[in-house]
């Protein structure tokens, strides 16, 4: 996981590598009975605080502590160590305490030890002098009235207290650069040193006993460690000291603690550590126990439900410290000749898909391999649109014969009782529409002109409110009159009127139009024959058959006439193939042809000259892989399955090195290699035989030397580097798999893991 430092922190590495932060919180503006007034935070040898820290007083030491935990805390731009004199001393002064109590401890444990373990180890009176025998028990009863004046050892609660809250205000401050830098000198750092000179196991035992001022020393120890090495300058002795730290004490510590928050501590610190070699020298067997706690560290995984298994943070932070051992080579050969590297190896790979989740991702095809996408010409929607197109052209027509406009008339058309039944395409695109374009669209699909036909206006208003009736439509009704007079927009050539019957009744009507015969569906039987003076007759496609040859065919036909059809000759099986069938065949909207074809060619029959159509665009290439956590902005990997990668790739590439150094076929290779180099021309002129022969002599020494080199472990070092090797011949297949199917970015992390046999 991709970890950033905090704003405020001092936490500063020499690696572009990121590492843990430090665990700080943000700023808080809260009022509490312990918060400073500004008076008492004034800069000056003479502040309030301070004064009363260094006074010794129990009041008013527990009045100034808690003031200062708080100000250093919710004050922490206004909280300078250097503005208030000789500051870090005041506030070690009860750590100081505190340590002296811890050491006194220590030194009371080990008499009790030592006195008991004289006491067990004592011989029996059996084979010795009576004489010696009085002496041991004189010394033995002297030794016990001895610790017989020792108390058992404790510590003032009070003192650990103060304590805990002095290092608390150095940790706060230690937040802030200028704050940290003064905490790292001599005198705070003779206190860490001694600190960590105690002996582990007992610094174990305290950390459960009491583990915030643990807590607080490892915090102030990570925000002062960019400034160590400036230490390091003035007093060699102090590189000693922190290396001791660094190497010795806080892996034994991480080995040998249960505690998730000292580990948490530990952890950043190491990493820190390792990014500057004066600092950590591991000697082997810290080494080999840290490695080895570790891997075993990494085993367990973070689940919602489980509490026995490593949190979350602390698995990155260990794959983040191996990733940093793996840098080194001398650790990374540790790693690989641990006796279990094959068991971890896999586990390893398992962490690779952590946090992964399966995803489909699509793609676009290529635009050169795209089609054009058209109507399909045998759809509904282009057979719904060629009908309104002709019902358009036969309006236009019968408007110019209607009596009002100067013509004879149109008579001999069929009209309905009722309104035709639209198909559903056609509903929805009038649904979809507004007023006052809805009802005069509407009429164009309902109505023909009709010069003996008339149509009574409550019949016109039923048939548009029952038509608009639905919850798909957008705009609301109209009027009745409001949709009269739409009337002679939709057909210029009708008009509402009043009708006087035979009886002397008056009706109010429409005259001119009427409802239009039929139906969507019928019309797919319309007679398309060129000229045809009854072409809405049929109704199926016997009818159109029987119409056809009663009307068109009476005389024989050279050329098909059907539509734009120009077939020569005309033959019945021709005419079969214009003809629909009875039920209407589902066929595709939309159809794909090549970027070169005319769109009016498509309706031809004749299709074998047509380019071959390519891919249409709304086919999408589909892959099925897994995605593990990337950033949002910069869209590289992050997280464990990164981290994990990583360490895979450190361990491969120091496998193939560690391999090709002892690989005898290849040192001998190297040197025929070399020897042919040398016996070859230099600078254009011939090698002297004298040169030849002491480069020849000094590459045998040096072949000597290496060789008793390697002949001390090699046989055990080729033993466990081969293991490695056949534990990542093992994963191949896996890595291989992750490498495939992982959208992330982890292949390209990888690549060096691959090509192992």
């Amino acid at each position: 996981m991709s970890r950033t430092l905090p704003p405020q922190s001092s936490l500063l590495t020499t690696t572009s590598r990121q590492i843990a932060p430090l665990p700080h919180q943000h700023n808080q503006q809260r009022w509490t009975p312990y918060s400073p007034t500004p008076i008492e935070l004034y800069p000056g040898p003479k502040n309030r605080l301070f004064l009363s820290l260094r006074s010794g007083l129990d009041e008013e030491v527990d009045y100034a502590l808690p003031k200062l935990v708080v100000a250093s805390f919710d004050e922490i731009d206004k909280f300078k160590l250097e503005t208030w004199v000789d500051s870090v001393s005041a506030l070690k002064e009860w750590p100081e305490r505190w340590l002296e109590g811890l050491e006194l401890e220590v030194a009371h444990t080990e008499l009790q030890r030592q006195q008991r373990s004289k006491h067990f180890s004592s011989p029996t009176s059996g084979g010795r002098e009576e004489g010696e025998e009085v002496i041991d028990l004189d010394l033995k009863a002297k030794v016990e009235l001895a610790l017989s004046v020792i108390p058992s050892w404790t510590l003032p609660q009070t003192t650990i207290d103060r304590a805990t809250n002095s290092l608390l205000v150095l940790r706060n401050a230690s937040f802030t650069h200028s704050n940290a830098k003064i905490i790292c000198r001599t005198s705070f750092l003779s206190f860490l040193n001694r600190f960590f000179s105690l002996p582990i196991d007992f610094l174990l035992e305290l950390s459960l006993r009491t583990p915030e001022p643990i807590h607080h020393i490892l915090n102030i120890l990570q925000s002062i460690f960019p400034y160590l090495p400036q230490q390091f300058h003035d007093n060699a002795e102090q590189q000693g000291e922190s290396r001791r730290i660094f190497s010795t004490v806080l892996p034994r510590l991480l080995v040998g603690t249960g505690d998730q928050a000292i580990i948490q501590n530990i952890l950043p610190l190491l990493i820190q550590g390792l990014t500057n070699p004066q600092i950590i020298q591991f000697d082997h067997p810290t080494l080999s126990d840290l490695i080895d706690h570790l891997l075993n560290l990494i085993i367990l995984r973070p689940t919602p439900t489980s509490s026995s298994s490593t949190p979350p943070i602390l698995l990155d932070l260990a794959l983040d410290l191996l990733i940093s051992l793996t840098q080194n080579t001398q650790y990374s050969k540790s790693i690989l000749s641990h006796p279990n590297f094959s068991a971890h190896l896999k586990n390893l790979v398992l962490l690779l898909e952590y946090g992964s989740r399966q995803t489909q991702a699509t793609w676009d095809n290529a635009h050169s391999l795209t089609g054009k996408v058209i109507r399909n010409p045998a759809s509904d929607y282009v057979r719904i649109e060629n009908a309104s197109k002709r019902r358009r052209m036969e309006r236009d027509q019968s408007q110019k014969m209607m009596e009002i406009f100067g013509g004879p008339g149109v008579r001999g058309v069929n009209v309905g009782d009722k309104p035709p039944v639209l198909n559903k395409g056609t509903r929805e695109r009038l649904f979809a529409m507004r007023e006052p374009n809805r009802s005069i669209a509407w009429m164009h699909e309902t109505f023909v002109y009709s010069s003996t036909s008339q149509l009574l206006q409550v019949t016109f208003w039923h048939a548009y409110r029952d038509f608009f009736q639905n919850p798909s439509t957008v705009d609301p009704l109209l009027s009745a009159s409001e949709v009269i007079k739409n009337v002679t927009v939709a057909f210029p050539g009708a008009m509402a009127k009043v009708w006087t019957d035979e009886l002397g009744g008056q009706k109010f009507v429409i005259a001119g139009m009427g409802f239009r015969r039929g139906n969507d569906d019928q019309e797919r039987f319309t007679c398309l024959w060129q000229n045809c003076p009854s072409p809405h007759t049929p109704t199926d496609p016997a009818s159109l058959f029987s119409h056809i040859q009663a009307t068109h065919l009476s005389t024989p036909q050279i050329t098909c006439q059907w539509a734009t059809c120009t077939h020569s000759p005309f033959t019945t099986s021709h005419l079969l193939t214009h003809l629909p069938n009875l039920h209407p065949i589902q066929v595709p909207e939309v159809i794909t042809s090549h970027a070169s074809t005319p769109e009016q060619s498509l309706s031809q029959s004749i299709i074998t000259d047509r380019a071959i159509p390519p891919l249409a665009k709304p086919f999408k290439l589909h892959f099925l892989g897994q995605t593990t956590p990337i950033d949002s902005q910069k869209r590289h990997p992050v997280g464990t399955a990164f981290l994990t990668s990583l360490i895979i790739r450190n361990l491969s590439k120091s496998l193939r090195s560690e391999l090709s150094l002892i690989d005898g076929d290849l040192l001998k290779e190297k040197r025929e290699e070399k020897k042919k180099h040398l016996l070859e021309e230099r600078f254009g002129l011939p090698i002297p035989e004298n040169v030849l022969r002491e480069e020849e002599a000094e590459e045998q020494e040096n072949l000597r030397n290496t060789q008793q080199d390697i002949e001390e472990d090699d046989e055990y070092t080729r033993e466990r580097l081969e293991k490695a090797r056949n534990g990542f011949i093992s994963v191949q297949e896996t890595l291989q798999s992750v490498v495939e199917c992982n959208i992330s970015g982890l292949g390209g992390y990888l690549g060096d893991s691959l090509g192992w046999y």
